[in-house]
């Protein structure tokens, strides 16, 4: 009888186990978080110098060619949008502050020189543009969801130019502006759109 008893009280057992199914719950958090990513590197051309030395670039200006090229880059994680604006409202003389020069005597335009592309990444002026303090001039804007990318993608250069007939300012020999070393500080501004 015991053997039976045991038999049946085992059986119960295992019967009782197998009916009684274990729920457990466990909670995994999971989460992602995002870094925002603004970088804008100027990586040649942060110098500009125009030196006039004759008559005939007093007459006809300075072109762009390499040497007045500013290159820069942006490494963005989203749409992005760079301004261009001056310090001062006018170019100002270093050997005599009075000595002043309008800023619409400089000019640039702006290119691609990395895999995006204007009209499909960004758009940009495509004509040259004067030189001026305020508002501050968009160069470069990212088309929506387009613009976000690295260095090899958003890389841009900047023409510079001065006293052409392309710049608002025309000719330095016209203007009759005193010699001077003439200065003012361009600042280029990368923000989310």
């Amino acid at each position: 009888m015991k053997k039976v008893s045991l038999l049946f009280l085992s059986i119960g057992i295992a019967i009782l186990s197998y009916a009684q199914p274990v729920a457990d719950n466990a909670v995994i958090p999971v989460s992602v978080n995002l870094n925002s990513i603004l970088r804008l590197n100027v990586t040649s051309g942060g110098n500009i110098e125009f030196t006039f030395t004759n008559i005939d670039q007093y007459t006809n200006g300075l072109e762009n060619t390499d040497r007045y090229d500013t290159h820069f880059t942006v490494a963005s994680s989203v749409d992005f949008d760079v301004t261009l604006s001056t310090e001062d409202a006018t170019f100002i003389g270093a050997d005599n502050p009075a000595n002043t020069m309008d800023l619409d005597f400089v000019a640039y335009d702006i290119e691609s020189d990395g895999s995006g592309g204007e009209g499909t990444n960004w758009d940009f002026p495509l004509a040259l543009v004067d030189l001026q303090q305020n508002p501050a001039q968009p160069i470069v804007s990212s088309l929506p969801g387009a613009g976000a990318g690295d260095v090899n993608q958003n890389s841009f250069i900047i023409n510079w130019e001065c006293g052409t007939a392309s710049t608002g300012g025309g000719s330095i020999l016209s203007a009759s502006i005193p010699a001077d070393r003439y200065t003012t500080n361009v600042y280029l501004v990368l923000s989310a759109q």
